[in-house]
């Protein structure tokens, strides 16, 4: 019973991230769009969103710790619902800021508990598998949620009602709380560990600090991606079809890549895989960026699909490998953890980006790997000396 109530959880989760995901990735297109407003400026409004969430990460991790996780995660989703629909009855810079700073609150709720539950819901053995299948489900709903934010762009009755997208998008927010709230099981009873002196005393820092540099560069670059769809735009970049059969494969290795090497990583350990994930990052942003102009990186597929197929290991080897260290009764704040960097690399990338695609799409990416390469330096020479 504890094993299918174990399963069901796992598969909600999934679920929930994917359906949350939809719904973040069409706002992300839609966003510039809706608010007619300078890259800049929509690049500072997304930042609140991020820096919201990072703030509130931690006092949110601890109250899962000492509270419970399903009672945190189905307020968040309740709330963001709420605040998403606000977003589609105003325009108002400076209320959107608001709103949107309001939201990176309610985010954190939802994201912190989701990965603690979904940690307390593996083992260690397979852990990383567990997580690749929540990367996946983050990405694929990325995937379709950008889709469906580029459908109802060109739509013509949403482009004169852009404010129905984002109150689609609460409905689908209203949609996975009420699942979470009849599906969802509370995972662990976290006063019976907080009474262990062994749990009070644990500490993780030490071990967190060395995977601290690709983690934090890795979500810079995630927040420098979000202003793709606006330097596109203002590129007037017109896809092939070559170019959306190449990026198609391209997501389908992502995603083989993600349950693949977090089950690896079950095997050999996280954060090997993750240096050789950043590693393959490192040279798809690099390829790519500097043969990016005219289309000219098709010539290139068949050295950047591999190179991106690596760069999958790396979200799933960090989300197990913090899961790992953490336990079940400092799990939520280790997520926390997770999510501040998360969000506060969010927050950098959506300002760097904004600045340097106004100089050319190329740019993003070969910032992006200019960020990437002294921080697997970094993180490697301090994975070194702890092995020493």
């Amino acid at each position: 019973m504890a094993r299918k109530t174990g399963l069901r959880t796992i598969l909600y989760l999934y679920l929930a991230v994917f359906l949350t995901r939809i719904g973040f990735g069409s706002v992300t297109i839609i966003f510039p769009i809706y608010l007619h407003a300078a890259s800049f400026q929509v690049g500072l409004i997304l930042a609140l969103y991020p820096i919201a969430e990072a703030t509130s990460a931690m006092p949110v991790g601890r109250l899962a710790d000492r509270f419970s996780r399903k009672r945190l995660h189905v307020f968040g989703m309740f709330l963001i619902t709420i605040l998403t629909a606000a977003i589609g009855f105003t325009t108002d810079l400076y209320k959107v800021s608001i709103i949107h700073g309001l939201m990176g609150f309610s985010a954190a709720t939802a994201a912190v508990t989701s990965l603690t539950i979904l940690g307390d819901a593996t083992k260690q053995t397979n852990r990383g598998k567990g997580m690749g299948g929540f990367d996946l489900a983050n990405l694929a709903g990325y995937g379709v949620g950008f889709g469906v934010g580029s459908v109802l762009v060109n739509l013509s009755f949403f482009q004169g009602h852009l404010n129905y997208a984002f109150w689609l998008t609460a409905s689908i927010f209203l949609v996975t709380g009420i699942i979470a709230m009849r599906f969802l099981q509370e995972p662990v009873k976290v006063e019976e560990f907080l009474r262990r002196p062994e749990v009070r005393e644990r500490k993780i820092g030490g071990r967190i600090r060395p995977i601290m540099p690709v983690w934090i560069a890795q979500t810079v670059i995630l927040g420098m991606y979000f202003l793709l769809p606006k330097a596109f735009k203002d590129a007037s970049y017109v896809p092939t079809t070559q170019v959306l059969i190449f990026l198609g494969v391209l997501g389908g290795l992502f995603v083989l890549g993600s349950i693949l090497f977090g089950h690896i990583s079950d095997k050999l350990g996280r954060t090997k895989i993750m240096i050789l994930g950043a590693f393959g990052e490192l040279g798809f942003l690099g390829v790519f960026g500097w043969s990016f102009p005219n289309n000219g990186f098709l010539r290139y597929e068949l050295v950047l699909a591999p190179l991106f197929f690596l760069a999958s290991a790396i979200a799933p080897t960090i989300l197990a490998y913090v899961s790992d260290i953490s336990g079940k009764a400092k799990r939520g704040s280790a997520n926390a953890l997770y999510s501040m960097v998360l969000s506060l690399g969010l927050a950098i990338g959506n300002i760097v980006g904004g600045f340097v695609g106004e100089y050319g799409i190329q740019w993003i990416f070969l910032a992006g790997a200019g960020i990437l390469f002294p921080s697997i330096i970094a993180s490697s020479a301090m994975l070194g000396s702890r092995r020493k």
